[in-house]
């Protein structure tokens, strides 16, 4: 019979198993480094450990979905949320589960009426208060059915930043700059930042801090971004080297945003993950994106992304060129929600399972 239950550090083992079997071994190995940083240090955890929602037949974990802790506040307080994030479903295993769990025809079975995941969503240690993005087609459809709601606005927004990168790989480092000097014109608008943006190398400080219980309060809700946190998540990582942008006031910061580069098979690509400013002031939003666009165009980046988590995040990243990623189908992919309240939610790329 299919047990679904909560998981333990104990099925580390088996879920990295699975992961090198249903995508590659180096998915698993990647998953295997970040262990410790993602279970034991986050500072968002209640405890250190693994946190998520297994399927186990004859002592095998056939599909598994983990639990990440969200750092909700919601009109300054904090609520118990989570992120739904790397579903995995060896279907091989999961076939035969499935037929050998209807012949028996076990009273005791857990309902799997509505597949598997669904099942992990409804399992009481995925928490009272959820979150999802970047899901698959099927799975969206799935967290839909049982009740996920889409957060208007919400969704990966991308724009094109330079070709050179491209065009120096195929013309050569010189010519492909000169080239690609005359094809980015081309690109369309690259605003400059109106205020002055800076540079910030170091770890996140107090000032981090201050800004912070500024913005949990004006919010009306909004996911944890402290110094401790900020430093966990973008300082301390062990694979990605973040790159950061501050807007100064006197002594105190007006804001600031955090992106990234990496190769996504031959491609140069850009993320911004995390941008954060006083609630209204989009003065200050705008500086800070515009900022971290003409870096990524300095760097030679050919595209890139972030997520808006409702319409005036949206607009702001359209006012800075982006569009809207579509689905094959050209539909948006929004921001899942459930058993949290309607209300404006903020929340970034580098939140969940992002960045």
């Amino acid at each position: 019979m299919i047990e679904i239950r909560p998981a333990t550090d104990s099925d580390k083992n088996q879920i990295l198993e699975r992961m090198a079997e249903v995508y590659n071994p180096a998915e698993a190995e990647r998953a295997k480094r970040r262990w410790d940083w993602q279970w034991r240090d986050d500072p968002r955890l209640e405890k250190p450990g693994y946190q998520g929602v297994v399927a186990e037949w004859r002592g095998r974990i056939i599909a598994n979905m983990s639990c990440l802790p969200a750092g909700l506040y919601i009109n300054g307080q904090p609520v118990k949320a989570q992120w739904g994030v790397d579903a995995l479903v060896h279907w091989g295993m999961t076939r035969q589960a499935i037929r050998e769990q209807r012949r028996s025809g076990s009273a005791k079975a857990p309902d799997l009426s509505e597949g598997i995941a669904a099942a992990f969503l409804n399992h009481p240690a995925f928490g009272p208060g959820q979150f999802g993005k970047n899901f698959s087609d099927s799975m969206r459809t799935i967290a839909v059915r049982i009740g996920c709601k889409p957060k208007p606005g919400s969704g990966v927004w991308m724009r094109r930043v330079s070709y050179r990168h491209r065009l120096q790989r195929t013309l050569g480092r010189p010519l492909g700059a000169l080239v690609a000097a005359g094809a980015d014109l081309a690109i369309g608008r690259m605003p400059r930042p109106t205020l002055p943006v800076a540079v910030f190398d170091g770890d996140f400080d107090a000032r981090f801090d201050r800004l912070w219980e500024r913005a949990r309060t004006e919010y009306p809700a909004i996911t944890r971004r402290d110094a401790a946190l900020l430093n966990w998540r973008y300082r301390r990582h062990p694979d990605i080297s973040y790159r950061v942008l501050i807007l100064e006031r006197g002594v105190e910061l007006r804001g600031y945003v955090i992106f990234s580069t990496f190769f996504h098979r031959d491609r140069f690509r850009g993320k911004i993950v995390d941008l954060l400013t006083a609630l209204d002031d989009s003065e200050a939003a705008d500086a800070l994106l515009a900022g971290a666009l003409r870096q990524l165009r300095t760097l030679g980046v050919e595209r890139a992304e972030s997520f808006a988590s409702g319409p005036e995040e949206a607009a702001a990243f359209a006012r800075h060129g982006f569009e809207p990623r579509l689905n094959k189908d050209g539909k948006e992919l929004p921001m899942l929600t459930r058993f949290l309240p309607d209300i404006r939610i903020y929340a970034t790329e580098g939140d969940g399972d992002g960045g």
